[in-house]
C-alpha cells in the first residue's frame, strides 16, 4: 500500500470524528505511526547484504510525518493532546481539536503495553475533562 493512501485516510477519519465531537472539550483521537516513513531521528539500518543505510528523519523523499502534523496543528508529537486547546483571536475564541500523534521515531514496531499505557492516559484525560464539565454544570445550577 502506498504511504500516501494511509495518510489521506487518516486525515479523512480525523476530520469525520472531529465533526462528531464539535460539542466536546476533548478529542481522544490517537494515531500510532510506525515504520521508516515516520522517523523523528536519523537512524542507520544494516541491510541483509551487510550494507548500512542511513535514513534521515528530515528527508522529504522518505519521511511522511510532516503530512500528518497538520492534524495536530504542528503541536508536539508523542504528547497527549486530548484536551482541546482554545485560542483567542480578537473577539473570537477558536477551539482546536488536536490529534495525539505517536510514533516510534526509530522505525520500529509498537509494543502493545506501551500503546495500552498511552491509550489509558488519554482515556483518563477524557474522563477528567468530562468530570470537570459535569462539576461546572452542577455548581452553576446551585
Amino acid at each position: 500500500m502506498a504511504a500516501g493512501n494511509a495518510i489521506e485516510r487518516s486525515h479523512k477519519n480525523i476530520s469525520e470524528i472531529a465533526n462528531l465531537m464539535l460539542s466536546e472539550s476533548h478529542f481522544p483521537y490517537v494515531l500510532f505511526l510506525e515504520g521508516s516513513n515516520f522517523l523523528t531521528e536519523t537512524i542507520s539500518i544494516k541491510r541483509p547484504d551487510g550494507r548500512v543505510v542511513t535514513l534521515e528523519y528530515n528527508s522529504g523523499t522518505l519521511n511522511r510525518l510532516d503530512r500528518l502534523t497538520s492534524a495536530n496543528y504542528g503541536m508536539p508529537i508523542n504528547t497527549n493532546l486530548c484536551k482541546n486547546k482554545f485560542v483567542k483571536h480578537k473577539d473570537k475564541t477558536i477551539m482546536l481539536q488536536a490529534t495525539s500523534i505517536y510514533t516510534q521515531g526509530n522505525g520500529g514496531k509498537w509494543d502493545v503495553k506501551k500503546m495500552f499505557d498511552i491509550m489509558l492516559e488519554i482515556s483518563k484525560t477524557s474522563l477528567k475533562v468530562l468530570g470537570s464539565e459535569i462539576f461546572n454544570q452542577i455548581t452553576k445550577s446551585k
